[in-house]
């Protein structure tokens, strides 16, 4: 009889071991992604702090730019699984770049902000911001990465990192023949003020808008006060909103969209249209975009979170195959569409200085030499 109960016990201690061991690992198998990459003991209590206030918090509200509806819902979905927020609301809205200023601008003012993050491509108004004390102070660990935003002066160092994006010129080879002009192959930003081209070219509005002003002074800083007079003889058309230049490229109404981004571009070779992008040998401007936690930001947690994230190895990668086509400020990131958009380490970048030449004073003189050549003219 003894025997028998030591056996029972002996079987009970078995399961309960048993119990034990199954338990343990299924355990690890449910934390969050993040935390099982972590191996110092110190960012790992800092992460999981940052975890659980998102959860106490529930919602994370992002307005940006040039991030799609489309790209940027699976970006939260990933950031949702990637830290264990299965319960977040996310939500993200899409605007243009002075409406995000505007609409920003009206809420700070009013003392009512309910953006966590601010991702937009307006350095005058970031550093505006710095000033006023509007931004909250986050280093993040994943900061440190991001070389190439360091190299190209587009990094504020305690608030931001940024990735990029850059204007290219695209053409609609069927509408350059139509127009008399065959096998057009340019390599050079001259070959976009060809005399043959007048009226032909398509221009985002360079006396508006704050990220195509910046990008026009600094292709005529390499190529010289001429190649400005001269795409002011070819007349462009100035559009507000970059998409109508895509569209307007892809529908052969213009043969050149001369700033385009590479999504669009990815958007035309998508629908088999006739065109063409070229980033010209002597370089493009990398416009700085990036995104900062406004000091008043409702969710702080989750917002230093989501700048970890999109910050991370794991989460550019994230961005990219989203379809975010960016020249991201950390190397290693493997670019989805190579035959659209070369790679940060690649593409080459004409030198910009966003703290001396992209200033409200420096950027309303340079208009006043768009407007002298008779770009955006009536006549």
């Amino acid at each position: 009889m003894q025997g028998f109960h030591i056996a029972r016990t002996l079987l009970a201690m078995t399961a309960l071991a048993a119990a034990a061991w199954t338990t343990v690992p299924s355990a690890l198998a449910q934390q969050p992604p993040a935390l099982a990459a972590i191996t110092d003991s110190a960012e790992r209590a800092r992460v999981e702090a940052l975890i659980e206030g998102a959860k106490k918090e529930g919602a994370l509200s992002w307005i940006g730019v040039q991030i799609e509806p489309g790209h940027a819902e699976p970006i939260i979905a990933e950031f949702k699984r990637y830290y264990g927020l299965n319960d977040l609301k996310g939500e993200y809205t899409y605007a243009a770049t002075g409406a995000i200023v505007t609409r920003v601008e009206q809420l700070l003012k009013a003392k009512r902000n309910n953006f966590d993050i601010v991702w937009n491509a307006s350095w005058a108004w970031y550093k505006d911001l710095l000033k006023r004390g509007e931004i909250m102070q986050y280093e993040s660990p994943h900061y440190a990465a991001y070389t190439l935003s360091d190299k190209h002066g587009m990094s504020q160092k305690g608030y931001w990192v940024a990735d990029a994006y850059a204007f290219a010129p695209v053409y609609n080879t069927v509408a350059l023949e139509k127009h008399g002009i065959k096998n057009f192959n340019p390599t050079s930003w001259k070959d976009f003020v060809d005399p043959r081209l007048t009226g032909q070219v398509a221009l985002i509005d360079v006396l508006i808008s704050t990220s195509a002003a910046p990008v026009l002074d600094g292709v005529v800083k390499v190529m010289g006060n001429d190649w400005l007079t001269a795409l002011g003889k070819v007349k462009p058309t100035l559009h507000s909103k970059a998409a109508q230049g895509r569209d307007w490229v892809g529908s052969g109404e213009f043969a050149v969209a001369m700033f385009n981004s590479p999504k669009d571009a990815l958007s035309l070779q998508q629908r088999n249209l006739p065109t063409k992008q070229v980033f010209p040998k002597e370089g493009v401007v990398l416009i700085p975009f990036a995104p900062i936690i406004p000091k008043s930001a409702p969710h702080p947690n989750t917002a230093k979170l989501f700048v970890d994230f999109v910050r991370s190895a794991y989460g550019t990668q994230a961005m990219m195959n989203a379809g975010s086509l960016l020249f991201f400020g950390r190397p290693g990131v493997k670019p989805k569409y190579p035959d659209v958009l070369p790679s940060s380490e690649e593409v080459k970048a004409i030198p910009f200085n966003w703290d001396t030449e992209a200033t409200n004073a420096t950027i309303k003189k340079f208009r006043d030499r768009v407007r002298a050549v008779g770009i955006g003219s009536k006549s």
